[in-house]
């Protein structure tokens, strides 16, 4: 009895030290990912398309009385969808339901969450992709508002899900939540670039002509 009694202890205390509240990463076909050309009007911003390994996505969290003034960076903790325009997915292309937050338990609310993307190919290099996406056409760099997790949400998901809702809902205006998705920017060619690009097409289109 004493042996059963000493190994439940400590399966609780595995349990316990292990169990991490989580959030629902994944937005929602209300809430889409857009892309777009830096300092353009969101009335130009267009889906994110269904292009695999096109762009990563990133947790930025914070607990405590001094958040959101610093957040840590989790990782790549998403990807675009390659099947559903404007979702951000796991590997499998299913959406992330139980993202643990580390440092946290579930049912804390003090918690603070950021969502970031960036062009792939700089894989956890985000502030790498976000300098480039300032100066180099087809390099992407996007990011949320910071929000409070868990405030409206009954505090963090448990650790086997589902998490704490961090996406606005279809019908609600929740503050506390991140709204209208958000965009993900390119630079604007430079006037020069988009002259020569032109003159390269017509020069094709008279030299087509002549044959």
């Amino acid at each position: 009895m004493k042996k059963l009694l000493v190994t439940t202890a400590a399966t609780l205390m595995t349990v316990a030290v292990f169990a991490q509240g989580t959030v629902y990463f994944s937005n929602n076909a209300f809430e889409k990912i857009s892309t777009g050309a830096l300092g353009s009007a969101a009335s130009t911003w267009a889906q994110m398309p269904a292009t695999a390994g096109l762009l990563n996505f990133g947790l930025f969290y914070g607990t405590g009385a001094t958040q959101p003034a610093a957040l840590s960076f989790l990782g790549v903790t998403g990807y675009n969808s390659a099947t559903k325009p404007g979702l951000i997915v796991n590997a499998a292309d299913n959406s992330i339901t139980a993202l643990p937050v580390p440092g946290t338990t579930p049912g804390e609310t003090d918690v603070w969450v950021q969502i970031a993307g960036w062009t792939a190919t700089f894989g956890t290099n985000w502030a790498g992709a976000k300098a480039a996406a300032q100066t180099t056409t087809g390099d992407y760099w996007g990011q949320s508002a910071v929000v409070n997790a868990a405030a409206t949400a009954g505090g963090l998901g448990p650790t086997t899900g589902p998490g704490a809702i961090i996406w606005q809902l279809p019908s609600g205006t929740d503050p506390t939540r991140i709204a209208g998705g958000f965009a993900v920017f390119t630079p604007v060619p430079e006037p020069t670039t988009i002259t020569l690009a032109g003159l390269g097409v017509a020069a094709m289109l008279i030299f087509r002509r002549r044959k």
